[in-house]
């Protein structure tokens, strides 16, 4: 998409340069009236030099070659007149053997007449009365420099305005983006509020811009309250759904286990169901409300805290790794990133002989997370991952726990539209490899 200043310039240029075209056809065109006069003065003049070479002689007036101008004598000069009395005419020898038709006329006439050797003449007839007799005088002259010299002038002038222009749009291209640099670093600072990185714009901006930075301001501030409100209310629903939902599971365990083998299944079928229902749809909302800047990972500070914490939690010589804490913060929500990692690498530690390495780097293209969990235990048999992804599902029960970490995890990285993976780790255990999509 073309941008507004290249629109802007492109526009300007457009209409100054037909605006330069028409007032140099203007130009040309008054230039040209001024000179057709000038030269009519001229050939006034001349009538009256070729009447003073009329002097009397035994026939009545007779052209005297002597009185005359060189240029009349020199051939196609440009430069011509004819003289008529009665039936008897003088031409300038400098006709040659071109002829000179004799305007309707007197006085300039106004089409330009194709004479000898490509030239353009202007004529001239005048009536004058000498001595007793008529004389018809008509002078031309060759107009065609000066039409030369207009188109010669046209196309230098169009050649300046078109250089001129090309300066001007360069200067209005640097004056255009300097007035919009306010609006690029808004709209960088509205990238930056929509990835979390910032929780308002910079409202030391152009006066114009003022008003527009304080309403998305108010619109952040008041979409953040509502992003707060419902956050809130969805921990409250899920802690008020797992209160009933257990107390059903244990009344179907201990009044239909026995008595009704079937409707147990059944009922504990429908409870999972439910359960995974709402943990998706909680998943999805909490998920779709986005991080803000105050809500967002940071792995620089969080990370080593998280590493720590679980160093004491396990009662075990453990050597816990760390590598991506110097990523930037994140736009991912801070809680589900504490949940997803204390969860994976709680996991690890459990079954860790001595060492579980975390490495956090971004993917090739910058659009994704990615998450990886080693560790040097006893691993997973390729056959049986997918069970240990199942809630409450655990391989060896002597290892303390629930069951439902790793199923956490899959529910969480489900809800962001992620991707999780177990392998075989360099470590000699299982590698847990899990890819987070970024908000563009």
């Amino acid at each position: 998409m073309r941008s507004i200043g290249g629109r802007l310039g492109l526009s300007l240029f457009v209409s100054l340069l037909l605006a330069g075209v028409l007032v140099g056809q203007v130009a040309i065109w008054w230039l040209d009236r001024e000179q057709r006069q000038i030269t009519a003065v001229q050939l006034r003049d001349e009538a009256a030099s070729v009447l003073a070479a009329m002097v009397p002689g035994p026939d009545g007036l007779a052209l005297e070659q002597t009185l005359l101008d060189p240029a009349y004598r020199r051939p196609l000069s440009g430069r011509y007149f004819m003289v008529l009395i009665d039936n008897r005419r003088w031409r300038s020898r400098s006709l040659w053997d071109a002829r000179l038709p004799v305007p309707e006329s007197d006085g300039m006439d106004t089409e330009l007449l194709a004479g000898p050797g490509d030239q353009r003449l202007l004529r001239y007839r005048t009536r004058f009365r000498r001595d007793g007799q008529d004389l018809t005088v008509v002078v031309a002259q060759d107009y065609a420099p000066q039409l030369a010299n207009f188109r010669d002038t046209k196309t230098a002038a169009l050649l300046a305005w078109v250089v001129v222009l090309a300066v001007l749009a360069l200067v209005q291209q640097w004056l255009i983006r300097r007035g919009l640099k306010p609006l690029g670093l808004a709209r960088t600072q509205i990238e930056q509020l929509r990835g979390g990185r910032r929780s308002e714009l910079d409202e030391n901006v152009a006066r114009e811009l003022g008003p527009l930075v304080t309403e998305i301001n108010r619109l952040q501030r008041h979409m953040e309250q509502q992003l707060n409100r419902s956050r809130h209310a969805l921990g409250d629903l899920g802690h008020a759904l797992k209160t009933p939902l257990a107390v059903l599971r244990n009344r179907c365990d201990a009044e239909l286990r026995e008595r009704s083998p079937d409707l147990h299944e059944l009922l504990l079928a429908q409870l999972d169901q439910i359960e995974a229902n709402v943990r998706r749809a909680l998943g999805r909302a909490r998920v779709a409300a986005g991080a803000t800047a105050a809500t967002r990972f940071e792995p620089g500070q969080d990370l080593d805290a998280l590493a720590e914490t679980l160093r004491r939690a396990h009662d075990k010589p453990l050597r816990v790794r760390v590598e991506g804490a110097g990523l930037p913060p994140q736009p991912v929500e801070r809680s589900d990133m504490l949940e997803l990692l204390g969860n994976l690498l709680d996991n690890a530690c459990k079954w860790a002989a001595g060492e579980v390495r975390l490495v956090l780097d971004l993917e090739s293209d910058g659009r994704a997370l990615r998450v990886t969990v080693d560790d040097d235990g006893p691993g997973i048999d390729p056959a049986r991952r997918e069970q240990v992804l199942q809630r409450g599902r655990r391989l060896d029960q002597r290892v303390p726990g629930d069951g439902l970490g790793l199923a956490i995890v899959r529910d969480t990285v489900a809800a962001y539209g992620g991707a999780l993976r177990l392998t075989d780790s360099p470590l000699g255990g299982l590698r847990v490899v899990l890819s987070l999509p970024l908000p563009g």
